[in-house]
């Protein structure tokens, strides 16, 4: 199992500046977040010369969030759901060019009136379903994360639902340990060990990061209250290959965070070993 970040805590910055001290600071597989400044995902020449400085730093896109800037795909409105799809879209074409194979798609933000619960995930389903058929043609994988509370697909157990009913090759699920945490300390759901066993058939990709159950942190393991040796050893059970790709937020020694990832992932895989 190979560990990679979310480029989320150098959304400051442009990413091409940062591609030397990610080489530097040992990080070799990426999920590149979509953001104005940060990467523009809709210029072809941009994304060609990136991609050629990720190879000249042995840098290798793995994935790439769908872009957060208004786009949701539970949207009922039909004009604003359709624009996000095509967002959804663009993006997959710019993780195409750059090699990636996986998209993380959020099913929906955040709910304001609960009524619309219901109607909410009948769009988002919509949704999904056009987004596979454009991902199998070019061959992608979308990665279905679980979400924060209060919004579409806040609860894995919708988010397994929501994948086997498609039964497709091209959806899977993508576990975010943090947004996992919360919600089952908010709502008694399942936790981040517990969800393990019953979507292992269909989880492809991890956002890691850890909180104390209450506030969305994405802070790093070992600060909140996730039982890390239990999760690593879950993973192993259920015979987990892709990426353990963490998802952290930016802090005041930024810097000193990134670089002390791959320490921890060698720490972590020594947990799992005893």
């Amino acid at each position: 199992m190979n560990f990679g970040i979310s480029t989320m805590p150098l959304e400051d910055y442009q990413l091409g500046k940062k591609c030397d001290f990610l080489r530097e600071a040992g990080i070799k597989y990426i999920e590149v977040k979509p953001k104005e400044g940060h990467f523009d995902f809709q210029d072809p020449k941009y994304l060609d010369d990136m991609g050629k400085k990720f190879k000249k730093n042995d840098i290798q896109v793995v994935s790439m969030h769908m872009p957060t800037n208004g786009v949701d795909i539970s949207l009922i409105d039909e004009h604003e759901r359709v624009w996000s799809i095509r967002e959804v879209e663009k993006t997959a074409l710019a993780l195409l060019r750059l090699g990636g194979g996986i998209l993380v798609v959020h099913p929906g933000s955040k709910i304001e009136d609960e009524t619309t619960r219901a109607k909410r995930r009948e769009k988002a389903e919509k949704s999904i379903e056009e987004i596979i058929k454009f991902c199998e043609y070019w061959k992608i994988k979308i990665a279905l994360e679980n979400t924060l509370p209060g919004k579409t697909g806040d609860n894995m157990n919708e988010i397994l639902e929501i994948v086997k009913k498609f039964d497709s090759k091209w959806l899977g699920i993508c576990l975010d340990t943090g947004h996992c945490n919360i919600t089952s300390s908010l709502y008694q759901h399942a936790n981040v060990i517990e969800c393990l066993p019953d979507i292992k058939d269909y989880l492809c990709h991890l956002h890691v990061h850890d909180n104390r159950g209450k506030e969305d942190e994405h802070a790093l393991p070992f600060e909140g209250t996730i039982d890390w040796e239990k999760f690593l050893n879950t993973l192993k059970d259920i015979q987990y290959e892709g990426t353990f790709l963490f998802e952290l937020r930016k802090r005041e020694k930024n810097d000193e965070m990134i670089k002390s990832v791959g320490n921890l992932f060698q720490n972590l895989n020594r947990m799992e070993d005893r």
